[in-house]
């Protein structure tokens, strides 16, 4: 027969040599069903292909370094040295067995009919659970048709709605300048019409709900069609040491849109009618295919251990892959991609993994980093108010993760030009910083950081320059001249020097720190496009406009190119550039330069940002 461990999980017939051998590939397999992981998973973390892996299970002498590994990712720490132990032995053994012609010793019988029975008994109950892994395939591809196709009919719904919500409001008014009108004949066809559109009206909704209701079963089936493909897929590893293949599954497809009828007395009626005839005939095939797959999915099943499948798109492995990929695209700097991929990664997290694990707080915090690190400073506060009471409750105040949340809210705070609010902010987090990770802490330094600079931006600038003068040391000994974080405190340094009033001292700063960044980080990195507009406005501050616009006009074209024509940083260039040019004496040209960039400030920012309202107040200047 085909053996059975671990709570009913089949293997195939071992083939081995001897039985030392076959001792040997009983007792690695009992680790593998002891550690409860399928060799899917198995074979990634011992680096080693699902065949060959299968093939040592299967009775063929394995290497030493073969069975180290796999003790070490299935035996716990302190037993794997004893495990390890016995495992080699056996190995001996089986390299040098015991000669069959020992006088009165029993014959030791290698592979032969006993095993001939049970390799077929595992062909049988492979091609068995190869019939229930193709029909569960065909449901996955039955929920996800029904799935989609609900998905869509609930947007389509929901668009109707609101037209027949316009179309109602629309016949009203008809009807009611028709009945002051005394139009008997007009009156009737338009009361006939909104009679209509109201039944109308509330078809759609009941079809809405039904199709909302569709939506939540077919989610629920389909996380159980993927917990049958994830037993079967394991089943069906353990049942043969060989290349598995899926059968192909056809994409699912709404019903065909019906022709046009013959033209009628109310064509807009008519159309709705068929729409909604088209989404009960949708609901109706969808509740029918995911009755029927409930009901299969309730049958008696062989009992087998759940386990996550390789490629399914939604198991902790594959969200870790898409959770990997979306913050290396946010290290790349392309913000509203990693928005779109955290937005999209974030339901499945939290569906597959709990609202409460890690990686779905990490999600979380990325997709609001990234929300303020594009400009949307406001959701992105809105994103760290949701995160930060869960990130507490689960970490704890004082740790590092909730101070970095913390860190990144008042920034963003920092950023809307609400100083005061981000003054508290900081205040308490630095205190906290400085009790919990101690003062040498890259999150205390950033930490104080962020409040020289909000000290200065309450103008008190002499200030927030002392304070950039204690960091700077701080910096250098703890993350070294060339670290990032260094780099950016020179330059708030500097232009907090520039602010208390010594814009020459500044200008010398910024030439000093220029070629640091170009060299460290490169002459396209956000940090170096900033110290260069800085150092621009330094140039401007100390006397010399045209050499500001000079230097503007060389930086707006990189910035454009880099972070786009309405990035905030490129837009808070394009002030700097007509402030410039207003000062280097071509006032003209200046508010030509002023028009153009109000409604890119006020399309992108809103018209109540802090940098809007500042360049429509200079605007006024002109006037």
């Amino acid at each position: 027969m085909t053996s059975k461990t671990g709570g009913g999980r089949p293997w195939g017939p071992i083939r081995a040599e001897n039985t030392a051998a076959r001792k040997l590939a009983e007792t690695l397999r009992r680790h593998v069903d002891d550690s409860g992981k399928t060799l899917a998973v198995l074979s990634g973390e011992i680096n080693m292909s699902k065949a060959q892996t299968g093939v040592y299970l299967a009775g063929k002498l394995p290497t030493q370094a073969f069975i180290a590994a796999l003790i070490r990712a299935t035996v716990r720490p302190d037993l794997r040295e004893r495990r390890q132990e016995e495992a080699l032995v056996l190995r001996e053994q089986a390299m040098r067995p015991a000669p069959r012609t020992t006088p009165g010793a029993p014959a030791v019988a290698g592979p032969g009919a006993g095993y001939a029975v049970e390799l077929a008994a595992a062909q049988a109950r492979q091609i068995e659970t190869y019939d229930r892994y193709t029909r569960a395939l065909e449901q996955r591809a039955d929920v996800e048709r029904a799935k989609n196709n609900s998905d869509k009919l609930v947007m389509v719904l929901l668009n109707m709605i609101h037209q027949l919500d316009r179309r109602v409001a629309g016949l009203v008014e008809e009807r009611d300048r028709l009945r002051a009108q005394l139009r008997g004949e007009a009156l009737e066809d338009a009361e006939r019409k909104l009679a209509r559109a109201e039944e109308q009206e509330q078809r759609a909704r009941a079809e809405l709900r039904r199709a909302e209701e569709k939506q939540r079963q077919a989610e629920d089936l389909e996380a159980r069609v993927t917990d049958q493909l994830r037993r079967l897929t394991d089943e069906l590893d353990r049942l043969r040491a060989g290349d598995t293949t899926s059968p192909l599954e056809e994409l699912p497809v709404l019903p065909d849109e019906p022709e046009a009828g013959p033209a009628s007395a109310d064509p807009v009626g008519d159309d709705i009618d068929a729409a909604l005839a088209r989404a009960s005939q949708v609901n109706d095939e969808d509740n029918t295919t995911l009755n029927r797959v409930t009901s299969e999915l309730n049958e008696p099943a062989a009992g087998v251990v759940q386990d996550n499948p390789p490629d399914n798109p939604r198991s902790p492995k594959s969200l870790e892959a898409r959770l990997s990929q979306a913050e290396e695209v946010a290290d790349a700097g392309n913000h509203e991609r990693a928005i779109v991929l955290f937005n999209e990664l974030i339901p499945d997290v939290t569906r597959i993994l709990g609202t409460d694990h890690r990686d779905t707080l990490n999600a979380r915090h990325n997709h609001a980093l990234n929300t303020g690190s594009a400009g949307s400073h406001e959701r992105a506060i809105v994103l760290f108010n949701e995160l930060i009471p869960d990130v507490t409750r689960i970490l704890g105040t004082d740790h590092r993760d909730t101070l970095i949340t913390r860190y990144n809210h008042a920034l963003n705070v920092g950023k809307t030009g609400d100083k005061e609010l981000t003054m508290a902010l900081l205040n308490d987090l630095l205190l906290d910083c400085t009790r919990t990770l101690g003062p040498d802490h890259p999150v205390t330094l950033n930490t104080r950081h962020m409040h020289s600079a909000i000290v200065g931006l309450a103008s008190d600038q002499d200030q927030a320059a002392a304070l950039f003068d204690a960091l700077l040391p701080d910096c250098n000994r703890i993350l070294g001249p060339d670290h990032p974080d260094t780099l950016r405190t020179r330059q708030s340094h500097a232009v907090s020097v520039r602010e208390a009033g010594d814009p020459e001292q500044a200008v010398a700063l910024f030439d000093a720190l220029l070629p640091d960044c170009n060299r460290v980080l490169g002459p396209d990195h956000p940090d170096t496009l900033s110290i260069r507009q800085s150092h621009a406005v330094s140039v401007r501050k100390a006397g010399d406009p045209e050499q500001a616009v000079a230097l503007l006009d060389k930086l707006l074209p990189d910035y454009t190119r880099t972070l786009g024509p309405v990035h905030p940083d490129t837009l808070r260039t394009r002030y700097s550039h007509a402030v410039s040019v207003r000062e280097a004496g071509d006032p003209e040209q200046a508010v030509a330069l002023l028009d153009k960039l109000l409604p890119d400030y006020t399309r992108t920012l809103g018209p109540d940002h802090p940098d809007t309202l500042q360049t429509r107040a200079y605007r006024r200047k002109f006037l």
